[in-house]
């Protein structure tokens, strides 16, 4: 059960990470305007800021998990907070972040959606593509949002193994975590997986299907992580 020290630590770490959020947001949207405005390259159709950015917002997951040991689980356990608080605390705050971070492009692609009707822009946007593979505006989100907790865990999966086993071993982490992002792309990218050693073909099966297997992907992620962290030796 979460207690309410986890709760403490997860609102300040969400307020922290929220912050840095909204700098990020506010330099991606800046550069996705330059984009339509001054650098469209011509007649062709641009896409929304919700494929605009999804590749950007996974790195930025990846590196706020990065850092995840260093900058918040060994500061709050020196202030006294337990491991086990500090873990839930720092889960939920990853929860809550993926799902701003999903809602937020979604939001931005839906008003771009209604100003593309007013011809406000010098070029088409294409502010539909983002919802015609995974069936749905829902599908998508959900897709976005299991994406990017997953690359937080990844990144926080490779951060705690340097901070507990340092950098030798660190680097078995790093190739670790390529596994687990190789299975993410055979699960939500058909034709682009990188492990050879799975099937010729990806994954054959409906989107909650899919859902089913990213949700087990990071289940595990979450328990391993959970085991990792419980005596970490804490450095001061």
């Amino acid at each position: 059960m979460t207690s309410t020290r986890s709760m403490k630590v997860a609102t300040a770490v969400f307020s922290e990470m929220i912050r840095w959020s909204l700098w990020f947001f506010s330099i991606l949207l800046a550069i996705h305007l330059v984009r339509i405005f001054w650098l469209n390259g011509g007649p062709s159709p641009i896409e929304g800021f919700f494929i605009f950015s999804q590749y950007s917002t996974n790195i930025f997951m990846l590196v706020l998990g990065i850092m995840s040991a260093y900058t918040f689980m060994g500061r709050h356990i020196q202030q006294g907070i337990s491991r086990r608080d500090s873990f839930f605390g720092i889960s939920l705050a990853a929860t809550g972040l993926s799902l701003f971070l999903t809602v937020v492009p979604l939001v931005i692609n839906g008003i771009q959606h209604l100003l593309a009707k007013t011809s406000i822009f010098p070029v088409a946007l294409d502010t539909a593509v983002a919802f015609e593979t995974t069936a749905g505006a829902t599908a998508a989100a959900i897709a976005l949002f299991l994406n990017v907790l997953t690359y937080y865990f990844t990144g926080w999966l490779i951060s705690i193994g340097y901070y507990r086993f340092r950098w030798i071993a660190g680097f078995g982490f790093i190739a670790l975590s390529f596994i687990v992002f190789g299975l993410n792309d055979y699960l939500w990218k058909p034709g682009n997986y990188t492990l050879a050693w799975l099937s010729s073909e990806p994954l054959e099966a409906d989107f909650w299907l899919i859902v089913l297997g990213s949700v087990a992907m990071l289940l595990v992620l979450f328990f391993a992580m959970r085991l990792l962290t419980k005596r970490v030796p804490i450095k001061m």
